[in-house]
């Protein structure tokens, strides 16, 4: 007797059980397209996730990149059973991918995105998300997904072996999307591999909480640095509201931002840390964005923390400078970034 993984009859019927009409893909561009339409049936990907097919790298393109709300990034690559590639060649294919994102970097990155059509990042990224997506790029932190239409032992074993010596912030998996067509209805049949194995692994990791205003202010150690921050916030409360962004965007405790969107607006001028040693840092924000790197309208926001806004930003410590200057152009910068 045949064996049919997929068999159909209209409700009610009695007739018999049939095959359906179609019961395999035209190709492996039609198993990208429904992923790249649909990336949250990827193992691992939430909803609200953003994708692009054919993304071009230096080791050639990617079937389908996938940038994650939080800024993870998914490296999918698409393969039919009946495709002459080996398991172990698919494998090492999307190593290879992933190596050339990291080795192109994160300007390549967004470029490239752009080209194929892809989702403005900056504007639907958050602005830790859309930094924390750079540092994966260029780090190398990017999650592994082959997509097939049938998961055999070989790639079972290959996907087992990764999770195993890969570190615990890549996630890698194996994404069985069995297809079938009857009539003017597509049914699709979903399985995974590898997802339990990459929870397993990110169970290991405690996962970061954003600041509050309060816990950010109590966490400094100095009295002179919780009067600036608390000089700066009453100065953000008189400001004008002009957009329903909040002014203040708080980053993940202990090490994230809190960023001052002066007019409640898309882009901050600046945002506030806290070091190691519990003192209040000021970052300038022109290498956050990528669409602002290097933007001629930080100048003034660079010239009052002593830097220069084509080059790279770091923490000056608050107590060093002259607020007033600071806030001056800051309210210029926010105006100018988001007129």
């Amino acid at each position: 007797m045949a064996d049919h993984s997929i068999l159909v009859r209209a409700f009610g019927s009695n007739s018999g059980w049939t095959e359906p009409e179609t019961s395999a893909y035209q190709n492996e561009s039609h198993l990208q397209e429904l992923l790249a339409n649909d990336p949250a049936r990827l193992p691992g990907v939430p909803e609200g996730a953003f994708a692009v097919r054919e993304l071009s790298t230096s080791a050639g393109p990617i079937d389908i990149g996938v940038v994650h709300p939080d800024g993870e990034l998914t490296v999918v690559e698409c393969k039919l059973s009946k495709n002459s590639e080996k398991r172990r060649m698919v494998i090492g294919q999307v190593i290879d991918y992933a190596a050339a994102l990291r080795a192109d970097g994160a300007k390549v990155f967004h470029e490239r995105w752009a080209q194929r059509g892809g989702e403005d990042l900056d504007g639907f990224l958050n602005p830790e998300a859309s930094s924390q997506l750079d540092e994966n790029i260029d780090s190398g932190q990017i999650n592994l997904c082959l997509a097939v239409d049938q998961i055999d032992d070989d790639l079972r074993r290959l996907i087992e072996y990764l999770n195993l010596v890969s570190r615990d912030e890549v996630k890698v998996t194996a994404l069985q999307l069995a297809y079938a067509k009857h009539g003017d209805l597509e049914i699709l049949i979903p399985s995974t591999f590898g997802a339990e194995l990459a929870a397993a692994k990110s169970t290991k990791r405690t996962k970061p909480t954003p600041w509050t205003w309060n816990e950010f202010v109590a966490s400094l150690v100095n009295p002179s640095d919780v009067a600036i921050a608390e000089d700066l916030s009453n100065r953000l409360e008189e400001t004008e509201t002009l957009g329903s962004h909040g002014k203040l965007w708080f980053g993940s405790n202990p090490r994230g931002g809190i960023f001052f969107h002066i007019h409640g607006q898309r882009y901050a001028p600046f945002q506030l840390w806290r070091n190691n040693a519990g003192e209040l840092q000021v970052f300038g924000n022109w290498r956050v964005w990528e669409n602002l790197r290097g933007d001629q309208r930080f100048a003034d926001v660079a010239i009052a923390l002593g830097q220069v806004h084509t080059g790279g930003a770091s923490g000056v410590a608050a107590s060093t400078i002259e607020i007033d200057r600071l806030w001056e152009a800051a309210i210029e910068c926010d105006r100018a970034l988001n007129s």
